[in-house]
């Protein structure tokens, strides 16, 4: 038992428990499939799982400012007379999101969830290499499956986060800027809906050999 706050501090902070996430991959896959979302990052052999063999589509390199998970969360207070602070509060509302910067351009599956177009009947000639496709007015509103996966520590502490999203859609795109000195680029915000078949709006996931080496600090039950 700790006597003194430098004991306390010591037994209560674990730097082991620091993470950043040094590469990413963020992976899609159309709602319309109606494929479960996965239960485990990880294959039988302890390997990741062939996430390109269920269909999952990469997005590709992004900017170095990473994935944004927004989560706004909105409450509701009831304040009561001769107090100047809420009584008590109820959350009404969570409104969450997703953004990142693709920096690769022309991928067919990117096109159409930017330009939100269906791209599957056009093609690309053999002598040019020309792909000609119109911009609808109104975007569609397709809804997708997405899987975030972070890595964090080499191979012998190794951490790897993830997130599932059941139904996800675009929600904003911001300008897209053509120079000589940047890239092309496109800023994607994807709005989280509730996925009709989970129940909830994403799942998480945190695992590997740093997880492994770490259980006794995370606290939770080992599986029998």
């Amino acid at each position: 038992m700790a006597s003194t706050f430098e004991a306390l501090r010591q037994e209560s902070d674990n730097r082991g428990l620091i993470r950043k996430v040094q590469k990413a991959v963020v992976l899609l896959r159309a709602a319309s499939e109606n494929k479960p979302l996965p239960t485990t990052l990880f294959a039988a052999d302890g390997g990741l799982a062939d996430f390109k063999t269920e269909g999952w589509l990469p997005v590709g390199m992004i900017t170095p400012d990473g994935i944004e998970f927004g989560r706004d969360a909105s409450e509701e207070e009831v304040k009561a007379l001769g107090y100047s602070g809420a009584v008590r509060t109820d959350v009404t509302e969570v409104a969450r999101s997703v953004k990142f910067t693709p920096l690769e351009h022309g991928r067919q599956h990117m096109l159409e969830l930017a330009y939100g177009t269906d791209l599957s009947a056009v093609t690309q000639s053999a002598t040019t290499g020309e792909i000609v496709f119109d911009e609808p007015e109104m975007p569609s509103n397709k809804e997708y499956q997405m899987l975030v996966l972070g890595v964090d520590g080499p191979a012998d502490n190794q951490w790897l986060l993830g997130r599932a999203y059941g139904a996800t859609k675009l929600s904003a795109s911001d300008a897209q800027k053509w120079g000589s000195t940047d890239p092309v680029t496109t800023p994607l915000t994807m709005k989280v809906l509730t996925d009709a078949v989970t129940g909830v709006p994403l799942r998480h996931f945190m695992g590997g050999t740093g997880a492994l080496k770490a259980k006794t600090v995370l606290g939770f039950t080992a599986a029998t």
